[in-house]
C-alpha cells in the first residue's frame, strides 16, 4: 500500500489539484466554460515538481501518521493548451521519502516513459477547472484514471509569459461515519513549466507574431493592435502551418470589432458588477427584445417587453447566463425578482430590476442595481 499512497500524493502535486471545486469568489458562480487565457495557449515544458504531505488519522483513540516528500529528478514532458483542451506527452522521473509512524519506508526512484494524455479545461482568474489528467500513471497495476474527474487548481504565469506555475497549499479533513476514522492531511506542493526555447527550425514568422502579441497584450482595448496581431497569426499559419493553437488564438480574438452599444445595460450579481457592452435591441411587431453580452463573453442577459407597457414586472422572459449556466426569476416568495419599467416607447427603453434568480439545480443568486437605459 505504500506505493499506492505515494502515487496518490504525486498525482496531487503534479496536477496541483485541490479536493474542492469552490470558486475563490464566493459571491459569483464558478466558470464552467470560459475561454482560455491567450498567454496560456501553446506548449509548456515541465521543469520540476515537489510535494510534501503530512497525514494523521485517528480511529478508536489510536493515532496513525505519515509524512511523504516527493521531488522530481528528471523531466522531458510537455503539456499543450489549446482553446479549451490540453494534451500531454513525454517522460519524467521522481524520488520519494515516506515515513509511517516514525519508520522510514524505502522507495526506489521511479521513471515513467512515453506517457501521454488529454482533457478539457476552463479558467476564471487564476483558477483552472480540469477534466482529465496532466499526468497518467500506472504503478503495480494501479490505474490512476480515477483521478481524472473534474478538479480545480490555481495557476500563475510570469510577467514575461515564459514560466507557468501550479501551486497547492491546503489542509484536508475527512470523517468516515461508518468506521469513525478521522483523517487530516496537510499538502504543500508546486510544479513549474517553461515555454520551449527558439531553435533554428522555428518558424521565421514567429518573431513577428510574438512582437504583435506583446503589443496587443499591453493594450487589449486597442483595435489596431488586435488587427495587427490577427494579421501576424494568419501570416504564421500560412507560412509554417498550425497545430491548432494559433487558430485557437484567432478564435479568441474574434474579428477585433468594437462591441455595439445602444446605451447602458448592467446588473450587480452578488458583489460582481456585470456590464453588457455588446448589445442588441430589436423591435418586432410590438415586442422589444434585449440581448447583451459582457466584453469577455462570459455573461449574457436576455429579456422582452411589450412596447408601450410600463410599470411593475412588465419585463418578460428574463434570463441571466453566467459561464453557461442560466438563471431565471425566482418566485419562491422571498426577495422575488421584480422590475420597474418607466419608458418603452419612441425608441427608448428605461427599466430597473433586482431580486433573486435561480438555476435549474436550485442555486440562487441575488441581483441588485439592474439598469437598462437603451435605444432601439
Amino acid at each position: 500500500m505504500k506505493k499506492v499512497f505515494a502515487l496518490f500524493c504525486l498525482f496531487t502535486l503534479l496536477t496541483a489539484f485541490t479536493c474542492e471545486n469552490e470558486p475563490l469568489d464566493e459571491d459569483i458562480i464558478a466558470n464552467n466554460g470560459a475561454t482560455s487565457n491567450i498567454e496560456l495557449l501553446g506548449e509548456w515544458n515541465l521543469v520540476e515538481f515537489e510535494v510534501e504531505t503530512s497525514t494523521t488519522s485517528e480511529l478508536n483513540g489510536t493515532e496513525f501518521s505519515s509524512d511523504v516528500q516527493i521531488f522530481s529528478t528528471a523531466a522531458d514532458y510537455t503539456v499543450n493548451f489549446t482553446a479549451n483542451m490540453f494534451t500531454t506527452n513525454g517522460s519524467h522521473s521522481y524520488s520519494s521519502l515516506v515515513v509511517v509512524n516514525g519508520t522510514e519506508i524505502p522507495n526506489d526512484p521511479t521513471t515513467l516513459s512515453n506517457v501521454s494524455g488529454n482533457g478539457t479545461y476552463a479558467i476564471e482568474g487564476n483558477e483552472m477547472t480540469v477534466e482529465g489528467q496532466f499526468f497518467e500513471f500506472n504503478l503495480d497495476g494501479v490505474d490512476s484514471s480515477v483521478f481524472g474527474e473534474e478538479q480545480t487548481l490555481l495557476f500563475q504565469i510570469s510577467a514575461d509569459g515564459q514560466t507557468l506555475t501550479f501551486i497547492q497549499n491546503e489542509t484536508q479533513t475527512t470523517n468516515d461515519p461508518t468506521s469513525g476514522l478521522e483523517t487530516t492531511s496537510v499538502i504543500e506542493g508546486f510544479s513549474v513549466w517553461t515555454r520551449g526555447t527558439i531553435t533554428e527550425d522555428t518558424c521565421p514568422e514567429e518573431e513577428a507574431t510574438n512582437a504583435a502579441a506583446d503589443a496587443y497584450n499591453a493594450d487589449t482595448t486597442n483595435q489596431e493592435l488586435c488587427n495587427a496581431y490577427r494579421e501576424a497569426l494568419e501570416a504564421q499559419i500560412a507560412e509554417c502551418g498550425d497545430d491548432g493553437s494559433l487558430q485557437a488564438i484567432l478564435d479568441e480574438l474574434g474579428d477585433c470589432s468594437e462591441p455595439s452599444a445602444n446605451g447602458e445595460l448592467r446588473v450587480t450579481a452578488g458583489t460582481l458588477t456585470l456590464e453588457f457592452v455588446d448589445q442588441t435591441v430589436t423591435l418586432e411587431g410590438d415586442v422589444i427584445t434585449v440581448e447583451g453580452t459582457s466584453a469577455q463573453g462570459n455573461y449574457e442577459i436576455y429579456f422582452q417587453v411589450t412596447e408601450g407597457d410600463t410599470g411593475t414586472d412588465v419585463l418578460q422572459n428574463f434570463v441571466l447566463t453566467l459561464n453557461g449556466t442560466a438563471f431565471f426569476p425566482s418566485t419562491q416568495g422571498f426577495e422575488d425578482f421584480t422590475s420597474e419599467t418607466t419608458v418603452s416607447s419612441n425608441n427608448v427603453l428605461q427599466a430597473t430590476f433586482f431580486g433573486i434568480v435561480e438555476n435549474a439545480d436550485g442555486g440562487d443568486l441575488s441581483l441588485t442595481q439592474g439598469v437598462a437605459d437603451l435605444t432601439y
